[in-house]
Protein backbone atom coordinates (compact mmCIF):
# COMPACT_ATOMS: atom_id res chain seq x y z
CA UNK A 1 0.00 0.00 0.00
CA UNK A 2 1.13 3.54 -0.75
CA UNK A 3 2.46 5.57 2.16
CA UNK A 4 2.06 9.34 2.24
CA UNK A 5 3.99 12.25 3.70
CA UNK A 6 1.62 15.15 4.36
CA UNK A 7 3.21 18.57 4.02
CA UNK A 8 2.46 21.04 6.81
CA UNK A 9 -0.18 22.76 4.66
CA UNK A 10 -2.46 19.71 4.36
CA UNK A 11 -5.67 19.94 6.37
CA UNK A 12 -5.78 17.59 9.38
CA UNK A 13 -9.19 16.37 8.16
CA UNK A 14 -7.62 15.31 4.84
CA UNK A 15 -4.94 13.38 6.74
CA UNK A 16 -7.67 11.69 8.78
CA UNK A 17 -9.62 10.90 5.59
CA UNK A 18 -6.55 9.13 4.17
CA UNK A 19 -5.94 7.26 7.41
CA UNK A 20 -9.60 6.21 7.54
CA UNK A 21 -9.10 4.68 4.07
CA UNK A 22 -6.24 2.62 5.49
CA UNK A 23 -3.26 4.66 4.34
CA UNK A 24 -0.10 5.14 6.38
CA UNK A 25 0.22 8.94 6.57
CA UNK A 26 3.09 10.75 8.27
CA UNK A 27 2.12 14.33 9.09
CA UNK A 28 4.93 16.89 9.29
CA UNK A 29 2.91 18.93 11.81
CA UNK A 30 2.42 15.95 14.12
CA UNK A 31 6.15 15.26 13.85
CA UNK A 32 6.97 18.83 14.94
CA UNK A 33 8.62 19.57 11.62
CA UNK A 34 7.07 22.92 10.78
CA UNK A 35 9.17 25.15 8.57
CA UNK A 36 11.73 22.51 7.59
CA UNK A 37 13.46 23.11 4.24
CA UNK A 38 11.89 21.59 1.14
CA UNK A 39 14.96 19.45 0.48
CA UNK A 40 14.49 17.89 3.93
CA UNK A 41 10.84 17.16 3.17
CA UNK A 42 11.60 15.43 -0.13
CA UNK A 43 14.51 13.56 1.46
CA UNK A 44 12.22 12.21 4.20
CA UNK A 45 9.72 11.11 1.57
CA UNK A 46 12.45 9.37 -0.45
CA UNK A 47 14.09 7.72 2.55
CA UNK A 48 10.76 6.39 3.88
CA UNK A 49 9.28 5.48 0.51
CA UNK A 50 6.41 7.95 0.84
CA UNK A 51 4.51 9.96 -1.75
CA UNK A 52 4.37 13.64 -0.83
CA UNK A 53 1.00 15.37 -0.76
CA UNK A 54 1.20 19.16 -0.77
CA UNK A 55 -0.30 22.46 -1.89
CA UNK A 56 3.18 23.91 -2.61
CA UNK A 57 3.66 24.54 -6.31
CA UNK A 58 7.46 24.33 -6.23
CA UNK A 59 7.27 20.57 -5.59
CA UNK A 60 5.74 20.36 -9.09
CA UNK A 61 8.95 21.79 -10.60
CA UNK A 62 10.31 18.78 -12.50
CA UNK A 63 13.74 20.40 -12.83
CA UNK A 64 14.12 20.58 -9.04
CA UNK A 65 12.22 17.38 -8.27
CA UNK A 66 12.25 15.07 -11.31
CA UNK A 67 9.42 12.54 -10.98
CA UNK A 68 11.83 9.65 -11.48
CA UNK A 69 13.68 10.72 -8.30
CA UNK A 70 10.87 10.21 -5.78
CA UNK A 71 7.95 8.01 -4.76
CA UNK A 72 5.40 10.43 -6.12
CA UNK A 73 4.22 13.97 -5.52
CA UNK A 74 0.57 14.91 -5.41
CA UNK A 75 0.34 18.66 -5.83
CA UNK A 76 -3.11 19.97 -4.92
CA UNK A 77 -3.94 22.92 -7.15
CA UNK A 78 -7.36 24.03 -5.94
CA UNK A 79 -7.98 27.72 -5.27
CA UNK A 80 -9.48 28.70 -3.04
CA UNK A 81 -8.53 25.55 -1.13
CA UNK A 82 -11.98 24.75 0.22
CA UNK A 83 -12.04 21.54 2.22
CA UNK A 84 -15.05 20.11 0.37
CA UNK A 85 -13.42 20.72 -3.03
CA UNK A 86 -10.10 19.19 -1.95
CA UNK A 87 -11.84 16.18 -0.44
CA UNK A 88 -13.94 15.58 -3.57
CA UNK A 89 -10.90 15.85 -5.85
CA UNK A 90 -8.86 13.53 -3.65
CA UNK A 91 -11.68 10.96 -3.49
CA UNK A 92 -11.97 10.99 -7.28
CA UNK A 93 -8.22 10.60 -7.67
CA UNK A 94 -8.03 7.68 -5.23
CA UNK A 95 -10.97 5.95 -6.94
CA UNK A 96 -9.66 6.40 -10.49
CA UNK A 97 -5.86 6.23 -10.26
CA UNK A 98 -3.85 3.02 -9.95
CA UNK A 99 -1.79 3.85 -6.87
CA UNK A 100 0.69 1.08 -7.68
CA UNK A 101 1.95 3.40 -10.43
CA UNK A 102 2.41 6.47 -8.21
CA UNK A 103 6.16 6.00 -7.77
CA UNK A 104 7.94 8.33 -10.17
CA UNK A 105 4.82 10.38 -10.91
CA UNK A 106 3.91 14.01 -10.47
CA UNK A 107 0.16 14.33 -10.04
CA UNK A 108 -1.50 17.71 -10.38
CA UNK A 109 -4.87 17.52 -8.67
CA UNK A 110 -7.51 20.15 -9.39
CA UNK A 111 -11.28 20.48 -9.20
CA UNK A 112 -11.80 19.11 -12.70
CA UNK A 113 -9.62 16.02 -12.26
CA UNK A 114 -5.94 15.23 -12.30
CA UNK A 115 -2.96 15.08 -14.65
CA UNK A 116 0.03 12.78 -14.33
CA UNK A 117 3.53 13.61 -15.48
CA UNK A 118 6.52 11.30 -15.56
CA UNK A 119 10.06 11.80 -16.78
CA UNK A 120 11.60 9.26 -19.15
Amino acid sequence: MVKFLADENIFPAIIQFLRDRGFDVKDLREEGMLGVPDITIIDIARREGRALITFDKHFANILLYPPSSHYGVIRIRIHPPLFSDVLQALETFLDEFDLTTLKGALVILDKSGFRVRRTP
